[in-house]
């Protein structure tokens, strides 16, 4: 449910509709509420809510575009005080807008919106299971609305997500989908966005919504991070596409580019404050290796921070950066908080918990030697990582794991370098290491392997890779994994 994190609600009326049919919806959103939006959508949440306070009540648009306000004030804060306060807001929003005409597509359009606001919302706060039968109604909502409309666009923004995410499900777990009455693939979901992404209203929500996709659940080559900086470039006031930019640049191995959009991201009191901006400057320069910045970056989001998301992350973090520097005190100190702190809904917040466990069991801590590898590496400097890798090998290290991780970090290095057959060889020694065991190198390596042999036009090898990585079972990416393992088989047409 992250994929849908910032995604809004637009409404755009097309001609093949009479005048007489969108009137009143399109006096009710009028240029007023058109502005909120825009405020809204960069972040500039205080300004929109003073130009929503200009409008009635009861005007549906208005309510959507509060729930809208409300949501990314709550998934930012992580305040389960005001969510309690809010809750309620969901049926009484819900209801005014079914009141509102039932001739219009925007009547269950923006029901199905609110419905995926509080679904997000409801996962953020620890509620799964209400979280799937909003978005179950929701999808019914959407689809029931393409089905009265089939040319109103913006209908095709949501369902497009929610098609990708149901594209997503395991083959083995359809069925589960498709008793709900979901049903949809990746293909047909990024077909839909694309649609919407060439409106002039709201095709920059739509590619929001795309760049985000392709990064999280598909694949982000060097040109899609062209595009997505040459749209940045487009678009410098807007916060909200400075927090994915910069996101998926860390993510991506891209540290300078992440630190030249940090440069960038517009600052002013106009905007909500983005604690998660600490953590990416912290992110910045652990992976430079200036872990004293870094200790103090972290130490900035936990202290402005207090929600629960990438908090055992920052403790796990610490712990590295401490240890890294030789302070063993210290870095124990953190270490120990891992278990205490936050939650586990994001992937990174599990695998720290996971180390902590593992350590707990085996008192034994990770290679420093590779973490450093893995650091030079995970922050984009591949060059420095290859100097490293030259003078180890699989012998440089005594237990099984180390010697499964160095090789899978090592098959990683190859494939950013251009040594295609060294990472093939590097990754299939990987998975033998890891038999039998739940660690993330063998899916991971797996996943490589898939694409390699993708872009050589094995689609035999490659489809054989994608499901090995898919069998895989309890590591902590499994989620992240099994989405593109899915995405790249469809791709594949397999």
């Amino acid at each position: 449910m992250r994929k849908l994190k910032y995604i809004l609600g637009f409404i755009l009326a097309f001609s093949t509709y009479s005048e007489n049919t969108f009137a009143s919806s399109e006096t009710d959103f009028n240029a007023n509420l058109q502005r909120a939006y825009a405020e809204i959508f960069k972040l500039k949440i205080q300004s929109g809510r003073a130009i929503l306070a200009k409008e009635n009540p009861t005007n549906p648009f208005k309510v959507f575009f509060e729930d809208y306000a409300d949501m990314i004030e709550l998934l930012n804060s992580e305040n389960e005080v005001a969510y309690e306060k809010l809750a309620d807001k969901e049926e009484e929003r819900l209801e005014i807008i079914e009141n509102f005409d039932e001739k219009s597509p925007y009547n269950r359009f923006l029901r199905a919106e609110i419905k995926i606001h509080w679904a997000l919302l409801k996962i953020r706060f620890g509620h799964e299971v209400k979280a799937g039968y909003s978005v179950i109604q929701a999808y019914k909502l959407l689809e029931e609305n393409q089905r009265l409309f089939p040319s109103f666009t913006p209908n095709l923004k949501s369902l497009g997500c929610l098609h990708v995410l149901i594209g997503s499900v395991p083959d083995k777990h359809k069925w589960i989908t498709k008793l709900v009455g979901l049903r949809g693939n990746i293909q047909q979901g990024l077909n839909e966005l694309r649609m919407v992404s060439k409106d002039k209203i709201w095709g920059v929500e739509a590619r929001f919504c795309l760049t985000f996709i392709q990064a999280y659940v598909l694949k982000y080559d060097a040109k899609q991070n062209e595009e997505m900086l040459q749209f940045l470039e487009n678009h410098p006031d807007n916060l909200n596409f400075y927090f994915l930019g910069t996101a998926i640049s860390l993510k991506d191995n891209r540290t300078e580019q992440a630190i030249e959009l940090l440069k960038k991201t517009p600052k002013d009191a106009s905007y909500l404050y983005f604690p998660i901006f600490e953590l990416y400057k912290a992110e910045t320069q652990l992976f430079r290796g200036n872990f004293a910045q870094a200790i103090s970056a972290y130490g900035t989001y936990l202290r402005n921070f207090r929600g629960k998301t990438f908090v055992k992350d920052t403790y796990y973090k610490l712990f590295l950066c401490h240890w890294l520097l030789g302070d063993e005190v210290k870095s124990r100190q953190y270490l120990l908080k891992i278990n205490t702190a936050g939650s586990t809904v994001a992937e990174s917040d599990k695998a720290a918990q996971k180390f902590y466990e593992n350590y707990l069991k085996t008192s034994t801590l990770p290679n420093k030697t590779l973490l450093k590898l893995r650091i030079v590496f995970d922050g984009g400097y591949f060059l420095e990582a290859s100097e490293i890798l030259s003078n180890l090998s699989e012998n440089s290290f005594n237990t099984t794991k180390d010697q499964a991780e160095f090789m899978y970090r090592a098959g990683r290095i190859y494939q950013k370098t251009s040594q295609t057959e060294k990472a093939i060889d590097a990754f299939e020694r990987s998975i033998q290491l890891t038999a039998g065991q739940d660690w993330a190198f063998a899916p991971s390596s797996a996943l490589q392997l898939g694409y390699i042999f993708q872009q050589k036009g094995q689609k035999i090898k490659a489809k054989a890779y994608f499901e090995k990585a898919l069998a895989y079972k309890n590591h902590e990416y499994k989620t992240s994994i099994d989405n593109k393992a899915r995405a790249a088989l469809t791709e594949m047409g397999m």
